[in-house]
């Protein structure tokens, strides 16, 4: 049976929902830390590297024969040739894919689980079990139920932010920190932002499953710029609605403001953001196993994403911990593989380049990976 394509919002809303979940949830309290100025350096250069970041990583699969999972596409462009040395580089990728896609998992499943817990009053290991449970759902209705998944609960976050804002305005009880901030919490910080703006894997579906193919770039850029947007206001709602503002930001923010729906808002709000991060990982991950192994999707899913739910059960750290390590780990990514994968694929391109002229290009590619870098130094500074 014939797969049905994403619409071109379809396809916005997966890649902003892939980095809105963790965060929407930890920036506020990282911005709190360092202040407004820092935060506006912060933000424009992990907004203007992931742009790059993003068409980067839609030439590289657009010009890829096998573009299904990240693993299919470096091995055309980075792992070439045979032997023991292509097997070695296969394998220490595959340890750093497994590795960076079940610490996101991990963390989703973690926040989720706290705002259950903080909702319900059951015990934690019961609510994570629960978002686990709801979230597997999707894989019944494949990749285009996850992308109308996507779209309705965007639409829920965006609604849900816009009612925070308006309440938080109306009780005022927070302000802003005007001042620049340390450095070195201001690296930790773009960091921060760049964690939450990562949409590798959804970009890679995006290019795979979007109706019109020349809408490629339009989607992906749109869909940061939308995550960028619904995290600000969010922030701006947390920041003025709370008299402390909390690792878990809605935890805060439902206490300050003291109205009783706000919870129940704020908890539907943490709930659909971990789904859209929950779903894109996960379709990732089971792209990656059932290439694999050559299993079916099902299958793929829980063998995915079930390790993951048991690293939250028995294995917790703080979430802000999760999302910092993931940051250095995606930057580590980039900077071995996407970006070398990147230049060999646009050499002999087979569609023109969404980077037009700049398009290879050695000193934005170096410039890339410097802005990797800095962000694998952010994952190791503590924000507190």
């Amino acid at each position: 049976m014939k797969t049905k394509k994403l619409t071109f919002i379809e396809s916005l809303m997966l890649v902003a929902g892939a980095g809105i979940g963790t965060g929407i949830l930890t920036i506020p309290y990282a911005i709190d830390k360092i202040g407004v100025l820092g935060t506006v350096i912060a933000l424009a250069l992990a907004y203007a590297v992931s742009a790059v970041m993003y068409l980067i990583i839609a030439d590289l699969t657009r010009n890829s024969e096998k573009s299904e999972d990240l693993l299919a596409i470096l091995d055309q462009h980075l792992f070439s040739g045979s032997g023991k040395g292509k097997k070695a580089l296969n394998l220490v990728f595959l340890i750093l894919l497994v590795l960076l896609l079940l610490e996101n998992l991990v963390v989703y499943i973690l926040c989720a689980g706290n705002v259950l817990t903080d909702l319900l009053g059951l015990n934690d290991t019961v609510t994570k079990i629960l978002f686990y449970a709801l979230a597997s759902i999707v894989i019944i209705f494949g990749i285009k139920g996850m992308g109308v998944g996507e779209k309705l609960s965007m639409i829920l976050i965006g609604s849900a932010v816009l009612v925070l804002m308006i309440l938080s305005f109306l009780n005022i009880k927070g302000s802003p920190n005007v001042s620049f901030g340390a450095p070195s919490t201001v690296f930790a910080v773009y960091g921060l932002f760049m964690f939450a703006f990562s949409a590798i894997f959804s970009i890679i579906q995006v290019c795979n499953h979007i109706e019109k193919k020349e809408q490629i770039a339009k989607a992906v850029i749109g869909g940061l710029t939308l995550n960028a947007t619904v995290t600000i206001a969010f922030t701006v709602a947390v920041i003025l609605g709370s008299d402390t503002v909390t690792e878990i930001a809605t935890i805060g923010l439902s206490e300050s403001l003291g109205i009783p729906f706000v919870k129940i808002l704020c908890s539907v709000l943490v709930l659909f953001a971990m789904f859209t991060s929950f779903w894109s990982s996960g379709f990732a991950f089971s792209d990656v196993v059932g290439g694999q192994f050559g299993l079916s999707a099902r299958i793929s899913w829980f063998i995915a994403t079930v390790p993951a739910l048991l690293i939250a059960v028995f294995l917790p750290l703080g979430i802000l911990d999760y999302v910092q390590i993931g940051a250095g780990a995606l930057s580590i990514i980039l900077i071995i593989v996407v970006l070398p994968a990147y230049h060999n694929a646009v050499k002999k391109p087979k569609e023109k380049p969404l980077l037009g002229k700049c398009s290879g290009n050695r000193v934005m590619i170096a410039v890339i990976a410097v802005a990797m870098i800095l962000m694998a130094v952010s994952s190791l500074i503590p924000i507190a």
